[in-house]
């Protein structure tokens, strides 16, 4: 019983890995959606393994190392690998047009793997940093890679959100700002909650509340889940600035 409490936690860990290698096998292929539903089960594999460390106490350095190779895997990797396609494809023509001029074009399209080396960054951070135990220092990875994958998708099916995503140039923005977003020093929340009293976790109840306002609003308009995900991760930068406005007050 002990070796299974030890080890069910790494066990859920090596299904994000997995999950996230397999995400960077269908970006590069095209296959958006696929490559959007498996960085999402990672994402949901990486809620379940940190929980199960903590309800089984089976806290490890071990956990936590893996932890951070599989989220660079799912949540860094994957998420370029998506905007390295959709530029690869907004750049095609640009790139068959000769040796010259087609090589720096499609140099170009490699531009959004900037967004894994910030993650690895952000990560090794995360591991080093006694702050974030509670909440986060920038952008955590998973939101950063979901809302790309949703915004990536939203795009592919021509979704009024994601329009401005045909252009190259703001897939090079995009990634920018997610990197800047990553290593910046603005706390955001975290759906820890400490009891289920009101006034000790207003934060995390009033963002789940908004999300299921999102999804439902996104439900009625029939809008799909991804710009729900999209809306979600927005709102949740946006609270979290508004939240850090009022923490410095």
């Amino acid at each position: 019983m002990k070796v299974i409490v030890r080890v069910l936690p790494n066990t859920i860990t090596i299904c994000n890995l997995l999950a996230g290698c397999i995400a960077v096998v269908f970006a590069l292929r095209g296959w958006t959606d696929f490559a959007v539903y498996c960085i999402f089960a990672a994402a949901v594999f990486d809620f379940c393994d940190g929980l199960s460390a903590r309800l089984l106490k089976a806290y490890s350095e071990l956990g936590k190392q893996l932890d951070s190779l599989a989220d660079m895997a799912s949540f860094g990797i994957a998420p370029a690998a998506l905007l390295h396609n959709k530029l690869n494809i907004l750049l095609s023509d640009k790139i068959t047009g000769g040796f010259d001029s087609g090589l720096v074009w499609e140099l170009w399209t490699f531009f959004p793997f900037i967004l894994a080396a910030f993650s690895a960054l952000r990560l090794a951070k995360f591991n080093i940093d006694a702050r974030q135990s509670n909440g986060f220092i920038g952008l955590p990875t998973p939101a950063s890679a979901l809302l790309t994958g949703a915004l990536v998708s939203l795009s592919v099916h021509g979704h009024w959100l994601a329009a401005w995503m045909e252009q190259w140039y703001a897939i090079v923005i995009l990634s920018v700002l997610l990197s800047a977003l990553l290593v910046c020093h603005l706390p955001m929340f975290a759906l820890k909650f400490k009891n289920l009293r009101w006034r000790d976790n207003k934060t995390p109840f009033v963002f789940l509340l908004l999300c299921l306002l999102i999804v439902f609003c996104a439900l009625i308009f029939r809008q799909g889940i991804l710009f729900a995900m999209a809306v979600i991760f927005f709102t949740y930068i946006f609270l979290s600035f508004i939240h850090s406005l009022f923490r410095k007050k």
